[in-house]
């Protein structure tokens, strides 16, 4: 009989090796190491104890439902999956009740949940319980650069990151994708954890900068596993400095920063409804490299 139940910090190596052993089956590119995983369940939005449930059989851990909480816009994300030696033995429909459940206890208006495009079990799963397609996004990949050489606009300079540019990044961030889809702000703290994880780098972190204004930036990061792969975490610029040419130029610096590492593939996501992203992702070489589904479930008529 499969057990439900919460997170539990003695899980973390067996909960790992459960995410890692799904990836290896279904190469949906979640594999993760110890120590990513330990940072990331120490996010400062994040409840593990309360959010993270585990289906346990006869002491064995065969699925997980991963809940992260985004009440300041209502909703609620939900990833999750059961290995594949243990599928179709309800495990994956008692996971998502449990998380819906708990979810309309917090006061989530939505449940959200990404699924990769051809995953078919899973897409069949969520609209049974009511959920319906609202978004695409694209992962994008880099594997040979035709962008052209880095050039800033007259009269801005790039840096990297410093400390105490934190509260600096956190606002370009929130004002780049205010009105975004899905976005919820950052908070300092937020942005504090994120530049403080083993698979990111003050020098990896750039700016474009109008004196001593910050105009543009890009977030770049270390894959937890593959050590040739870098991805682009983050990139926005300031809507009042957009149409000069900013963005171009912060996204080849990323790209120059990674591949002066060693990066041989670099990575990306973007909204499938952000055109001018797109052309941009496009103009330097990315390619479409799959597709994740964004289903909804309303759990509040608001």
């Amino acid at each position: 009989m499969v057990i439900i139940r919460n997170f539990r910090p003695p899980d973390l190596v067996a909960y790992v090796q459960l995410v890692n052993g799904i990836d290896e089956v279904d190469g949906l590119g979640k594999a993760t190491s110890v120590e990513h995983m330990k940072e990331r369940l120490g996010q400062p939005s994040y409840h593990p104890g309360e959010d993270l449930f585990l289906a346990e059989l006869d002491g064995l851990l065969v699925g997980y439902a991963d809940m992260v909480r985004e009440l300041e816009i209502g909703r609620v994300i939900l990833d999750g999956a059961v290995h594949p030696a243990h599928r179709s033995r309800g495990a994956g429909s008692r996971l998502l009740e449990i998380a819906i459940n708990h979810s309309r206890k917090l006061g989530a208006k939505v449940v959200q949940i990404p699924i990769a495009q051809g995953m078919q079990a899973g897409e069949h799963l969520v609209r049974k319980k009511g959920f319906r397609l609202v978004r695409r996004h694209w992962q994008m990949s880099l594997t040979e650069y035709g962008g052209g050489a880095l050039q800033i606009p007259h009269g801005f300079e790039l840096r990297h990151f410093l400390p105490g540019d934190e509260e600096s990044l956190c606002a370009l961030q929130n004002l780049a994708f205010a009105g975004s889809w899905g976005f919820r702000p950052n908070t300092v703290a937020d942005i504090c954890h994120l530049v403080n994880t083993s698979c990111c780098h003050p020098e990896g972190i750039l700016f474009i900068s109008e004196g001593q204004r910050k105009v543009s930036y890009c977030l770049t990061m270390d894959h937890p596993t593959e050590k040739e792969k870098g991805y682009i975490r983050m990139m926005g610029v300031d809507p009042g400095y957009r149409g000069r040419g900013l963005g171009r130029a912060i996204l080849v610096a990323g790209i120059e920063y990674l591949r002066k590492r060693g990066m041989k593939e670099i990575e990306l996501w973007v909204d499938s409804r952000n055109s001018s992203a797109k052309r941009l992702y496009y103009s330097a070489g990315f390619k479409r490299k799959s597709t994740t589904l964004w289903y909804q479930k309303r759990l509040s008529p608001d």
